[in-house]
């Protein structure tokens, strides 16, 4: 079997890119209740413009939060995604552009709000992302990072794949390191708060979401690793020592540009 991580390639200055396989499996094992994008929705909702304004979805994947930004701000919302393979099955009734975090295909000062959802780990340069995000934001628009930046043990599938967030990895990157860079770029802090979402309903749901590798940390482990752990987690799915629901809880971090 040809190792899945040859379906991730990165770029020197970009976003991780999606390649066809992460793509199909991607709405399968990143599938979000409507309950849950709801929760996320009224969590973000203060600090989204209304009306007039625009809020720009950066690494939008297949568009899962997309539509629920314009549903609930009233403002027009951008999908912006490096992956081709990724807006060929992009779903969302809004504009969709490639581009990357670090090259944001549009003018200054025409974003007042910034949806940044699990994609800040494919940044190769922090730095670079900042300045982005200041150069296309107006004076106090706000970035809306969404991400687990909590302790790895707290996340469902580090039992059984933990090396896929060892120390060094992408997965790794810490708040900290976000707040700084942003820090220097500019930014303030504004708010960080956690959203409770149901990662699984059972444990056979457990087995599908891990077997999709839809989650890059997964796809960009040697296949052997993946294989490994994937067998782990079945036995104890087998064996009754997963139960379900699994709830986790994901934060979400806003900073606001300064003038």
């Amino acid at each position: 079997m040809a190792d899945r991580a040859t379906d991730i390639r990165r770029r020197s200055g970009s976003l991780m890119t999606y390649g066809p396989a992460m793509a199909a499996a991607y709405d399968r094992g990143r599938r979000l209740r409507e309950g849950d994008v709801e929760r996320w929705m009224v969590a973000a909702r203060p600090y989204l413009p209304s009306g007039a304004g625009w809020i720009l979805d950066l690494g939008a994947g297949t568009g899962r939060f997309s539509d629920a930004l314009a549903a609930i701000s009233g403002a027009s919302v951008v999908a912006c995604e490096p992956s081709a393979d990724m807006r060929a099955v992009l779903r969302a009734n809004v504009p969709v552009v490639g581009g990357t975090g670090e090259a944001i295909p549009f003018g200054a000062g025409v974003f007042d709000a910034v949806w940044a959802s699990q994609m800040i780990h494919h940044v190769g340069d922090l730095p670079g992302f900042a300045a982005e995000l200041r150069r296309v934001l107006r004076p106090a628009g706000r970035v809306l990072i969404r991400g687990g930046f909590g302790p790895v043990q707290e996340i469902p599938l580090y039992r059984y794949f933990p090396s896929a967030w060892a120390d060094g990895t992408a997965a790794r990157l810490g708040l900290d390191r976000i707040t700084e860079v942003l820090t220097a770029a500019g930014f303030a802090t504004v708010e960080c708060l956690q959203v409770e979402q149901t990662f699984v309903a059972d444990a056979d749901e457990f087995v599908e979401k891990a077997a999709s590798r839809s989650l890059s940390p997964l796809a960009a482990l040697p296949d052997q690793a993946f294989e490994d752990g994937l067998a782990a987690l079945r036995r104890d799915a087998a064996e009754g020592r997963v139960t379900g629901p699994i709830v986790e809880r994901l934060d979400l971090v806003v900073f606001r540009a300064g003038p």
